[in-house]
């Protein structure tokens, strides 16, 4: 009998951090928050159709396939603890009183994916190509489990020993394995496309002259590292050098976090702009600081989960709140 998988609350997270600056430098905006003043406009940023319009396809594609893997990876009712039931109910005998459940998460997580997949945007291929499988597999495997549902929920397997579900168990273990090989994919080029996505965002927001947008795209961003940075590494969980990169990531993001709430006292006195989407975004932010240092203190996997939900919940109300279009 194959063992479960290990259980990674950010699971299968390949983006390479040394990856991150490089992309920063490109656009301008490596080291900008280390300092109070507000980063220059970029020569060429008016120029670009994406600059003058951001909310376009590949955000909302973005959008839709990261809401989707969070439920399917990160969210309470993701993939891991189904597969961790499974092999419960693998190892289970037919006298035994057998709890067979699937991922409540699953079938909401298949649907986000298809909307992405309906959105039109060439500059996502690849990560078109990934979701696509994925969306394939994991149609598969909610087929595969949902015939075995009635089968215990009824008993069935008193009456064959077993035989029925025995029989599906290696191809529901494959249907997991490819599920997850292709969610691995995902992760790294959701990473990718978000990291260019929000370098993209902050060249908007600075050429307009929006600091409260730029400070609350840049601390997002900075969290985000702060995550890949966990997720990338093969150091355990206890590493001194790990919370020694972590600490100045953490730095970073507690800069732009004090630069975001500035800009957001600046636009509140002059008023006119509903600014409650970022004020949450900061608290959001913040409390993953709180996460991250529990996390430091502890070393346990529930706060690295904790750190995760934060920085979905972040943004979420930041795509709720953004008005990009003024």
């Amino acid at each position: 009998m194959l063992s479960p998988l290990p259980i990674r609350i950010l699971t299968f997270m390949k983006f390479v951090v040394i990856a991150l600056p490089v992309l920063l430098a490109a656009a301008g905006l490596a080291g900008c928050n280390q300092t109070s003043e507000k980063p220059a406009v970029t020569q060429d940023v008016a120029r670009t159709a994406s600059a003058t319009k951001p909310e376009n396809a590949f955000s909302k594609k973005l959008d839709l396939y990261t809401r989707a893997y969070y439920l399917l990876m990160n969210g309470p009712d993701s993939l891991q603890p189904a597969y961790n039931t499974f092999h419960l109910v693998r190892k289970a005998k037919s006298a035994d009183d057998i709890r067979f459940s699937t991922s409540r998460s699953l079938h909401r997580g298949l649907e986000l994916f298809g909307q992405g997949l309906a959105i039109e945007d060439e500059n996502l291929g690849d990560l078109d190509e990934a979701v696509r499988n994925a969306w394939l597999a994991g149609n598969k495997l909610r087929q595969d489990e949902q015939e075995l549902e009635p089968y215990f929920r009824n008993r069935e397997y008193g009456k064959d020993h077993l035989a029925k579900a025995r029989a599906s168990y290696n191809a529901i273990q494959n249907d997991y394995e490819t599920m997850f090989s292709h969610m691995a994919k995902i992760e790294t080029l959701l990473f990718q496309y978000r990291k260019e996505e929000s370098v993209r965002r902050m060249d908007f927001f600075r050429e307009k002259g929006d600091w409260l947008g730029y400070y609350t795209e840049e601390s997002i961003q900075n969290a985000q590292d702060l995550l890949a940075l966990f997720a990338e590494s093969d150091e355990p969980l206890d590493s001194a050098t790990l919370y020694e990169k972590g600490n100045q990531l953490v730095r970073r993001l507690e800069t732009s976090l004090a630069a975001q709430r500035k800009a957001y006292e600046d636009v509140k006195a002059s008023a006119g702009r509903n600014t409650a989407a970022s004020l949450s975004v900061h608290r959001i932010l913040t409390s993953l600081v709180g996460s991250y240092r529990d996390l430091r203190q502890h070393k346990k996997t529930a706060d690295l989960a904790s750190m995760h939900k934060k920085f979905n919940d972040a943004l979420v109300a930041n795509k709720r709140g953004t008005r990009l279009s003024g």
